[in-house]
């Protein structure tokens, strides 16, 4: 990695924030674009890591990912926050590996669940709200829980570990995955009642799980 110079301001790199980084990217400031690299790639692995299973598949998503930013950073509108433009960008990489892997296209799941009724949409993603404090507890961070997500169907299991691992908001999330927020709470409250039901058949309590 290059070493941290002063940029066009006289400000060091490390000074910057995430915004001002990006726009020095855009006029092609390689220095610039390591340090983006240094703040954000440990997560992004991790987070792609967490749902491919595989060190070296995983690092090529990262680079992907990374040299997709590079080569739009033109275009990146400030008033986004990029921590989440790339997760956007790891979300959809992470998909086209998937898809790779099947030679089918994955199956979308941006519709929301459930009735066609607006009405019980609406009070469905209220119910699913809860679901947030599951995650600030830490109920799923145990080795075992981790194991577990890793059984889930992609469209759930990239929510979650969105949230519980990433802490990102419900409404992030939404961006980062391109669905209705009603949409990614039921895919949370579903991954949810999944883990449940498993922990239930092999007679694991909750309480349990929290004193691991």
């Amino acid at each position: 990695m290059s070493t941290v110079k002063a940029g066009p301001d006289g400000q060091q790199l490390l000074q910057l924030d995430d915004e001002q980084l990006i726009t020095l990217v855009a006029r092609g400031n390689r220095d610039a674009f390591d340090e983006v690299y240094r703040r954000f790639s440990k997560q992004i692995y991790n987070f792609v890591k967490k749902q491919v299973q595989d060190r070296e598949a995983a690092e090529d998503i990262t680079q992907e990912v990374f040299l997709r930013l590079y080569r739009a950073a033109a275009h990146f509108d400030p008033a986004r926050q990029l921590s989440s433009y790339l997760y956007k960008i790891a979300v959809n990489e992470t998909r086209r590996h998937f898809q790779k892997l099947a030679g089918t296209q994955v199956l979308s799941l941006n519709e929301p669940i459930g009735s066609d009724d607006a009405n019980r949409e609406r009070a469905d993603a209220v119910a699913d709200a809860s679901v947030a404090d599951e995650a600030a507890e830490g109920r799923l961070t145990t080795g075992y829980l981790r194991g577990l997500i890793d059984r889930l169907p992609h469209e759930q299991r990239e929510v979650v570990l969105l949230k519980v691992y990433s802490e990102r908001t419900f409404e992030e999330i939404a961006r980062i995955v391109d669905a209705p927020l009603s949409t990614v709470l039921s895919r949370m409250r579903y991954a949810i009642q999944k883990l449940r039901r498993w922990m239930e058949e092999q007679g694991i309590e909750e309480d349990e799980l929290r004193k691991g």
